[in-house]
This record gives C-alpha cells, structure tokens and sequence, in this order.
C-alpha cells in the first residue's frame, strides 16, 4: 500500500491534534480543522489505511485514531519541522553557557532546571565523567592538621574534591610539594594509564608515613573511581506525571522507580543505541523502542556532549510518546551548538587562588 502525500498530511494532523488534546481524533476534527478540502468520508478512507499499516490505532470501537509508536518514528524521520527557540529563551541558555564555566556540575543541573522548564518534561543529565578524560591538575590543601582536601581537576575544567584524613600532621609546605609530585607524574594521564609501577614509584620519592601515604592514594583513587559510577540529576521528575498517559498510579510508580533507579542513565545516555539520530547527533527513541517495560510509553531525546572527541555526559528529556518533538529536538539543538564553550581555558583560577592565599 502506498503511503502519498495525502495520507502524509492526515497522519500529521492526526499527530499534531493528539499531542494538544490528548483525545482520539476522528476524520470530521481532520476534515473541520486540518485538511478543510477533503471530505469526512475520504479522510476516512485514508485512515482505514494508515491503521492498516501500522502508523495509528483505534483504541476504542467507537473512538477515533491515535498515532502509534510506528507512526511517532515516521513522523520524526520525516516530517518534523525544527521550531525556532524563543529568543529570550536562546539568550538564557547561552547566558548560563558562558557564566559559570568553573562550577560545572552546578552549570548542568541549572541546564536540565532550564530544559525542564521549557519543554514540560522531565529532564536528566549525567555529570562528566572523570575516567573518560586526562588529568590536568592535582592540589592538596590543608584543612587543619588532621584534614586536607584533594580537588582534581580534568582537562575539560571538571573539578571533584575529596576529604583526606591524614594519619600525620603535615604543614602546607609539604602538601604543596606532595601535590608538585603528584602533577609531575599524573598529569595528563588517564585512569587507565596509573598503573602499579607508577604508584610505587610516586610512593618511592614522597616517603611519606605508609598510612598517610595509603589514605592519600585511596583518597585519589576513590575520587577518580567516583566518575565510573554515573552521577545524575533528574529535573522536572514529576513532571510527566502531568500527562493523563500516566493516570494510572501503578504505571506512574514504576516509571518514578526507574527515573530514581541507579542504572537509569546507562540506559537513558544511549551510548550503545542503534536508533536512528536526527542529523545533530540527538537519539530518539519512541516507546518500545525502549527496552525498559517502564518505558514502553515513554518517548526519549538523547543529547551527548563531548570533550576531545570523546562522550563524557549526556542529557535526556523523557516524556510521553505524545510528545512535542519539534519542540523539544529544538532546545536541545540549539543547547549542544554552545556547549563545547564549557570546556574552553586554563585551570579554574580558584584552585590557583585557594593556594596563593594559604601560602
């Protein structure tokens, strides 16, 4: 069966008229509102079609059409229109883009607040995660004599701090030089690349007391460790509770489970999708296209952002399979275009200060 141009039109409106009203549309809606020159009886012909292949269903007797998850995916393939961003929308965005490059991990979260409000849905954003990157920078700072803090700080400016408890008293002239040892040896070194013979010989030339030495190489470790675990902030998350899809309060329950759920961002950061990406890069994926049950009336929009050409984050809207697409691929679109400024400059100039100042 052929799928024309007509057919086209009444599947877009059949989608664009479900999405504002959440109500099963009929062919005298299409006929009043849409495609004013068809006839009811056409427009019904035609729908008797779609549904014959596949693209929406009736999911009552007497009821109109909705779109399926099959008809959503051709409709994003194929005739999704981007929507222009609001301007004072777009200025807010490229204000928080370039206002707070220093404090990264809160940037991200004000990013899915933002993306939350905008589209209606419920964002998640995975935080950079430290492993996928080079080391750039190490210091130690006295806290006082039982307490210094570790921050590490990676070559896209990702800063992590740690507590140290130190089994000795050490003074800040001797943190200093354990963290000029530290740099000489570490910087620019993956995870992967620390090795057993690089640590024995980094123990080698401080010989410190072995417990604190043990206590600052856990403490490295721990920090460096803390990236493989994805570390997420869900905004927005009751959010698709708004929608009548998720009525239902044991259908709502399971879906709030698995947005609150460990591994959700190893699933929702879509690293090892095969679905189809727009030609930005996003990944789309439309209700069972999900593997998750709790997710089987969900629509999903994966953006990941890169450092080095390598993925160490991700955001995702997550919403109803009737979902605003265009308006959703937009803020996202618009979103990645800057983001690659985060990761522009030198060592955050706080951890140069915090070190003048306590000399």
């Amino acid at each position: 069966m052929q799928l024309n141009e007509r057919k086209l039109q009444i599947l877009q409106a059949i989608i664009m008229n479900y999405l504002e009203t959440a109500e099963p549309v009929g062919s005298r809606t299409i006929s009043r509102h849409f495609l004013t020159e068809l006839s009811s009886a056409t427009i019904r012909n035609e729908m008797s079609d779609l549904e014959e292949m596949g693209l929406i269903e009736q999911p009552h007797t007497s009821a109109g059409r909705v779109p399926s998850s099959k008809g959503y995916r051709l409709y994003v393939d194929e005739l999704m229109h981007r929507q222009e961003m609001d301007q004072e929308q777009l200025v807010v965005v490229r204000d928080i883009l370039r206002s707070r490059t220093m404090q990264l991990d809160s940037l991200l979260r004000e990013i899915g607040d933002l993306l939350a409000t905008l589209t209606k849905y419920t964002a998640v954003v995975s935080m950079p995660q430290i492993k996928k990157v080079e080391l750039k920078h190490i210091q130690l700072m006295p806290l006082d004599e039982k307490t210094a803090i570790l921050v590490v700080v990676t070559d896209g400016n990702i800063v992590r701090n740690h507590m140290i408890p130190l089994q000795q008293p050490l003074q800040p002239q001797e943190l200093y030089y354990i963290s000029d040892v530290l740099n000489r040896e570490l910087s620019g070194l993956s995870l992967s690349a620390m090795d057993l013979s690089l640590i024995q010989k980094i123990k080698k030339e401080l010989r410190l007391e072995a417990g604190t030495m043990d206590s600052l190489l856990d403490a490295i470790n721990d920090t460096l460790q803390y990236a493989d675990d994805v570390d997420t902030y869900t905004a927005g998350a009751t959010n698709i509770l708004n929608f009548p899809e998720f009525s239902d309060i044991a259908k709502a329950r399971s879906l709030m489970d698995f947005l609150n759920g460990k591994d959700q961002m190893k699933y929702l950061s879509g690293e090892s999708s095969t679905e189809k990406s727009t030609g930005s890069g996003l990944q789309i994926r439309i209700g069972k296209e999900n593997v998750p049950a709790q997710l089987h009336d969900c629509s999903i929009v994966t953006a990941n952002y890169r450092y080095n050409d390598q993925n160490i984050g991700s955001i995702s809207i997550v919403g109803p399979m009737r979902m605003d697409y265009d308006r959703v691929v937009s803020a996202l679109e618009n979103l990645m275009k800057d983001f690659p400024d985060l990761f522009a400059g030198d060592i955050p100039k706080i951890i140069q200060e915090d070190k003048h100042d306590t000399e």
